[in-house]
């Protein structure tokens, strides 16, 4: 089950680095569109990098702090995937909530690291 943890991680940090990636051509101008659709691929991948840390390292408060970030991840995911209704935001919204269910497994001692 690690190893789908890692994997659920390693995928959204690419999901949000290709979203950040396609900023520029989605978007000809800077306003405010384009710093929100920015700003999601920013916290996307950073959500990622932070959940790799916690399974680089066994620290449980550590541990605990990413399952706080995954619910609100999971709460903005899921806003975001009822206003758009797109398939990216259908594969974040899983995505996300797959990190949460490991995240909270990890901190619950089900999954070994």
């Amino acid at each position: 089950m690690n190893k789908l943890y890692k994997i659920a991680v390693y995928l959204l940090i690419m999901l949000g680095i290709i979203h950040l990636g396609f900023t520029p051509f989605i978007y000809k101008t800077f306003n405010a569109d384009a710093l929100l659709f920015c700003g999601t691929g920013l916290t996307y991948t950073f959500m990622g990098l932070y959940n790799l840390s916690t399974l680089k390292v066994n620290i449980k408060s550590l541990s605990r702090i990413a399952v706080a970030l995954n619910v609100m991840g999971t709460i903005f995911t899921i806003a975001i995937t009822y206003i758009l209704r797109e398939p990216q935001a259908y594969a974040a919204m899983f995505l996300v909530t797959t990190i949460l269910a490991f995240s909270i497994l990890s901190v619950k001692g089900l999954i070994k690291k």
